[in-house]
């Protein structure tokens, strides 16, 4: 990766280091092999859009790049990761590890050696570009793109990993409404966490029990989340474009909470194919 053009000055050790938008420019393109594997489920349209949305990046071996930007339009780091075009599984091996751009920056900029990282969600400038959608949050960014492409009422961020939903980067939960939907086996972590952000920032917070009750003890083993539970639902439907064009959402849904609840969504809840126009969809599996 190319230094920037302009360097930053050195800031105080409290200061957040952000990075130059140039890098995300640069980086801008379809060509991942995680891109390559949303290209078996979901159509074109789809794809660009979420490719924009989210600002995705790819480096020169097709890994992705999940760019962090914050609600003021800052980029904070870029999470860069290696996924199989055909299985959509993240590749774990040595040269598929997990690597940062804020780590690169550090290792061949010395202008970034004492880069003051402060994460945010990923996805968190959707709240800017979309300020009046509710907030759904998911674990890993591979869900958020995957679940923004089926529910686009909503704006999907990701917390990074299990710990990664804290009350710091969750104060711009403020006086919105927001939806967790944590990985098979997370819910009661995830539960304690939503009860200590509610009680420091006022906020309309919920969680989700959908993965917690459909997975099974191997998929709870293996870590399953709701874009796998996605993927399932598609597999077993053929395609997105043919699911989509015998079934749409209810349109009788007249609150944000369930516009994010899968359960009212027919490619996410096969019961629903079979009540459609003549009773109302199933109640949401959540707790608020």
């Amino acid at each position: 990766m190319q230094p920037a053009r302009s360097i930053p000055d050195k800031k105080p050790s409290s200061e957040i280091t952000h990075i130059p938008y140039i890098y995300l420019k640069k980086s801008a393109s379809y060509n991942s092999n995680f891109v390559r594997f949303l290209c078996n489920y979901f159509p074109k349209e789809k794809i660009e859009t979420a490719v924009e949305d989210y600002a995705l990046g790819a480096t020169k071996n097709n890994e992705v790049i999940f760019w962090q930007i914050d609600i003021n339009g800052k980029i904070r780091t870029g999470k860069i990761m290696q996924y199989n075009p055909k299985t959509g599984k993240r590749v774990k091996n040595k040269t598929g590890a997990i690597n940062w751009v804020h780590d690169k920056l550090k290792k061949t900029n010395p202008d970034y050696a004492d880069f003051n990282l402060r994460q945010c969600y990923f996805g968190e400038h959707l709240l800017r570009l979309y300020p009046d959608k509710p907030l759904a949050i998911v674990e890993a960014e591979k869900t958020a793109v995957i679940t923004s492409m089926v529910i686009p009422q909503c704006n999907w961020l990701a917390a990074g990993n299990l710990n990664g939903l804290n009350i710091e980067k969750s104060k711009v939960f403020e006086n919105r409404e927001i939806v967790l939907y944590p990985d098979a086996g997370c819910y009661e972590k995830w539960s304690r966490k939503m009860v200590e952000i509610r009680k420091q920032i006022p906020c309309q917070i919920a969680i989700s029990e959908l993965i917690e009750y459909h997975a099974t003890p191997q998929q709870i083993e293996a870590g399953y989340d709701i874009a796998d539970y996605i993927i399932q639902q598609l597999k077993a439907n053929k395609t997105y474009d043919q699911q989509q064009s015998r079934n749409q959402i209810p349109p009788t849904l007249n609150n944000n909470h369930h516009l994010c609840n899968p359960n009212n969504h027919p490619i996410l809840n096969p019961n629903i194919k079979q009540s459609l126009g003549t009773t109302p969809p199933l109640a949401p599996h959540s707790r608020k």
